[in-house]
Order: structure tokens, then sequence, then C-alpha cells
């Protein structure tokens, strides 16, 4: 009768081991369903995600090619007010080079025939 029982209690559990196994690959079988589920709306998702990162990184890159055009632009522009005020500069030093001692000569002489004009005058008076 020990037997029996030792019989019974282990046919018991085998059923309850096999139940809960059987349990245990329903319950993984319905995870996997989820998972794929999830899984194909996140590929659903990742093509226009993919799409409007490629379509930004597109207007990024035209963005960043504008700004180093217009950094060559102004980069060309210092240069050519740089040249323009070093031309300036050489034509005011010319200008001043080209007017300024006969002015000087001028004034000079205009001041040397005042101080003459004087002097007859300071003469004939006397």
């Amino acid at each position: 009768m020990a037997l029996t029982i030792s019989i019974i209690v282990i046919a018991a559990s085998l059923v309850v081991a096999v139940l809960i196994q059987v349990l245990t690959l329903l319950q993984i079988r319905r995870a996997a369903r989820e998972v794929a589920k999830i899984l194909e709306a996140a590929r659903m998702q990742f093509a226009p995600l993919s799409h409007d990162l490629t379509v930004i990184s597109q207007q990024v890159n035209g963005i960043l090619q504008s700004f180093h055009r217009q950094v060559d632009k102004v980069d060309e522009t210092v240069a050519t007010v740089r040249d323009a005020a070093a031309r300036v500069r050489e034509f005011e030093e010319e200008v001043l080079h080209r007017i300024e001692e006969p002015l000087l000569e001028i004034a000079t002489l205009f001041g040397a025939v005042g101080r003459g004009v004087g002097s007859f005058v300071r003469i004939f008076r006397r």
C-alpha cells in the first residue's frame, strides 16, 4: 500500500509538473506574439522615422553648405574692403605728397611777399 501511495504521489507530481510546463509554454507563446506585434509596429514606425531623419540631415547639410558659402563671401568682402582701404590710404598719401608741398611753397611765397610788401610800406611811410 505504501508503494501504491508513492506511485500515486509521483504520478500526481508529474501531472502537476506537466501542467505547469504547458501553462508556462502557453504564456511564453503569448509573450512571443506580443513581442512580434511590438516589433511589427516598431518596424512600421522605423521607415517614416528613417525617412524623416534623412530629410532632416539633408536640410542640415544644405544649411551648412549655405553657411560655408556665406562665410566665404564674407571673407572675400573683408579682403576687398581691406584692399580698398589700403588703396584709399595710398591715394591719401599721394594727394598729401603732391598737394602739401606745393601748398607749403605757395604759403611760404605769400608770406614772403606779404613781408616784402609790409617792408616796402614801412619804408615809404617813414
